[in-house]
């Protein structure tokens, strides 16, 4: 794993590369200027420049300009659908992203339909309470579930959010709504202590470190803190906290009434001063959550903010005055398109997911609303957006569930299709992952889009149809646990049992002769008899393992030369299609390793597999009585890879070549990714058997997705699967 020194000179070097293009830049925006005015009332047919500017970009041949113009694009689009009618905004809205896009998998032409507005299943709730993690989760949380007078005066008498999600029904087949709650939480009312504290009780079961409340503060007016408040003098609880300034105007925005202000930020020379004063009571609350050991402060919308300079060093010096010390500030920022104007005036950064991604390569067709998005689509693109993303400051990143707020909206609401719990899972595991890359231990918080915005469709907590599901995927990412219904069997390292008579064959690619003497050593663990297989790509490099194994009591060692075509799954099908008849179980290694993931991850798997007779024997025994395959618990780092990605068509092929069946749930495939694993010789023998029907050239040496050998390491699994045998992932106490 890099280290954050790394991490830094490359952001340095990424932003120098930037300003070196700041001339051509200038010229691309000067072109740009010069479109027609008709073009902004028509934004989003722009067929008839798409390929004047995707030459015009081509000529551009860095990778960092392109991803600057698009980020500039991308705001200026956002400005201009958020302010139609603003002259100033002619510019960059003027292009759609796809424009620019080089590597976009859909057009203004062609879009994916809607499929369903949601995937799921029901789980009933479990609790985590007693897992450990480095990672902090934090959740938005809507304190608007009680009524109060504004809310009587603006929606009726008894408004809450519960009125909108219950008068919700389905805009188009497949659209999840309404959304109901679960009976054991009901249409709770946030007024009452003990329904705050049946929250929190459930929060803390998965993990979460705390809420985020949003603060309505307008100018020394509170709206809906009552349930801030109720908390904040519970002194029973030790749950955390902290404010998120949700500082907009109200507007009669769900009636489609934009313009018809209900209540209004006006950002008077006193609110610099008050706004600190006024929640200096939660600021100093034992409770309350700290950065640097200083109390956080969220501005929800600093954009909006006029004069936002002298107001940041007003509230820094009005907490000294106050007594509250030091504060750590953080705004809201938009990845998709990052702009780090006023960044140097705060502590720190925020995403809110899923604003700001820039979502025209993911927008699919819905005839019933502008604003439908493919969820599963937006969560692959996420990955590599994360990957090129580099603030100025510490970041602090979120994700969201099957976004949907049609319950609020009339029409022109936003949907988020083909929502499943396993993208929730990647994304919450690639906001972990970055974390953890970019932020020490003590910094390492992530954000949850909600706890409990129903009328938006993004909830942790339970509902009737698919119970607990969410807030147990949540936990599962936190704890580093599989996204899998199966569980892992559990070995005793300290149990002995007798050692199997069965055949095994052990077989090693050893490309990397550093970590072939860590097999070798490790070796030696093994507590039965054993033939050992050899592959590696030179005649030097085979000579030197000779030397390396001198003292392993194998009965028979047979080391052959093949090409690192294909990596170690090519070897290993052409070395063993040969001998595989001749064993009952197979123990296949190689010398891994992975730029991401260091030695790390191939430490762990040499460990897990032969770092412990005891664990050995058991696990010859397991197979003895299971036919199948067994390997390690997936590694930590690399939950985020278990799925089929870009190999399904390749797995569907070589399954065809197999005659075997390919009906299998995608989804909920097991494989021992890392390609290391114990198994019976009978339940992968096609794969042997397929080895006369391949060519050479089939393999290829990439390390990227999509390659036969990738599709042949998720094989590993799902082929005795399809046969009916055992796929099982193990660990040890």
């Amino acid at each position: 794993m890099k280290d954050i020194n790394s991490y830094k000179m490359t952001t340095y070097d990424y932003r120098k590369l930037i300003k070196e293009y700041d001339k051509k830049v200038i010229e691309l925006n000067h072109k740009i200027s010069n479109l027609e005015e008709s073009v902004l009332k028509e934004k989003m047919l722009y067929n008839n420049m798409e390929e004047y500017y995707r030459n015009e970009i081509n000529n551009i041949r860095s990778k960092f300009i392109i991803n600057r113009i698009k980020n500039i694009i991308k705001g200026h689009i956002k400005n201009a659908n958020d302010n139609s009618n603003n002259e100033e905004n002619i510019n960059e809205e003027n292009i759609n992203e796809e424009n620019i896009k080089i590597e976009s998998k859909i057009t203004s032409i062609e879009r994916k339909k809607v499929e369903s507005s949601y995937n799921s299943w029901y789980e009933d709730n479990q609790d985590f309470s007693s897992y450990k993690s480095d990672i902090k989760p934090i959740a938005f949380y809507l304190p608007q579930f009680h009524t109060f007078k504004e809310n009587d005066e603006w929606w009726g008498k008894g408004f809450t959010e519960w009125t909108n999600t219950k008068k919700s029904v389905p805009r188009f087949e497949g659209h999840y709504q309404p959304r109901e709650p679960h009976d054991d939480i009901g249409y709770y009312y946030l007024d009452n202590i003990e329904t705050i504290r049946k929250q929190v009780q459930l929060a803390k079961e998965h993990g979460l470190y705390g809420f985020a409340f949003y603060y309505y503060w307008f100018s020394g007016k509170t709206l809906m803190t009552k349930p801030i408040d109720l908390f904040l003098k519970d002194k029973k609880e030790t749950f955390k906290f902290c404010l998120c300034w949700a500082n907009e105007n109200w507007t009669r925005r769900w009636d489609g009434l934009d313009k018809e202000v209900l209540i209004k930020q006006d950002y008077t020379e006193e609110d610099k001063y008050n706004f600190i004063k006024d929640i200096k009571k939660y600021l100093i609350n034992d409770r309350y959550i700290r950065i640097d050991n200083k109390p956080l402060i969220m501005i929800y919308n600093p954009v909006e903010i006029p004069d936002y300079e002298n107001m940041i060093k007003q509230w820094r010096i009005t907490a000294k005055e106050l007594g509250i010390g030091e504060i750590y500030i953080i705004q809201r920022q938009f990845i998709g398109n990052y702009d780090d104007l006023n960044t140097d005036l705060v502590d720190g950064e925020f995403d809110f997911a899923p604003n700001g991604f820039g979502h025209e390569g993911c927008r699919i067709e819905c005839k019933y609303t502008s604003k439908a998005y493919d969820y599963k689509q937006l969560v692959d693109d996420i990955d590599n957006m994360y990957k090129e993303f580099y603030p100025y400051k510490d970041f602090y990143f979120s994700s969201t569930m099957g976004w949907d707020n049609s319950a609020r909206r009339k029409k022109d609401y936003k949907v988020y299709c083909n929502y499943n719990p396993y993208s929730f899972y990647k994304w919450v595991r690639y906001t972990i992952r970055e974390t953890r890359r970019r932020l020490p231990e003590d910094k390492r918080f992530i954000f949850i889009n909600a706890w409990n915005e129903w009328a938006e469709g993004t909830y942790l907590e339970p509902d009737k149809k698919f119970g607990y599901t969410n807030i147990n995927t949540l936990s599962k990412a936190v704890f580093d646990i599989p996204m899998r219904k199966e569980v892992a069997i559990v070995f005793d390292k300290t149990k002995r049992i007798k050692n199997s008579n069965k055949k095994l064959a052990i077989q090693i690619h050893a490309y990397y002769l550093d970590s072939f003497e860590y097999i070798v050593d490790k070796l030696k663990n093994i507590p039965c008899k054993y033939d050992l297989y050899i592959t590696t790509d030179t005649d030097e490099k085979k000579k030197k393992i000779k030397q390396l194994i001198t003292n392993l009591k194998s009965n028979k060692v047979i080391i052959d030369v093949y090409s690192n075509n294909g990596r170690d799954i090519y070897p290993f099908i052409k070395q063993m299609a040969n001998y595989y008849t001749d064993y009952d179980y197979i123990l296949k290694l190689h010398t891994k390793k992975t730029e991401d993931y260091d030695k790390d991850w191939f430490e762990y798997l040499i460990s897990n597999l032969i770092g412990n007779k005891n664990v050995i024997t058991q696990i010859l025994d397991y197979l003895s009585n299971n036919d199948g395959i067994i390997y390690p618990e997936y590694y930590k780092d690399v939950l985020d890879m278990i799925e089929v990605g870009s190999n399904k068509d390749n797995i569907i092929s070589l399954l065809d070549k197999m005659n075997l069946s390919s009906d299998i749930d995608f989804e909920e495939i097991d494989f021992p990714a890392g390609s290391m694993f114990y198994s019976t010789t009978d339940s992968i023998k096609e794969l042997f058997d397929m080895n006369k029907k391949f060519m050479d050239e089939d393999y290829n040496n990439s390390s990227v997705d999509g390659t036969y050998a990738h599709a042949i390491e998720r094989l590993f699994g799902i082929v005795p699967r399809i046969k009916g045998l055992k796929v099982t992932r193990y660990k040890y106490k």
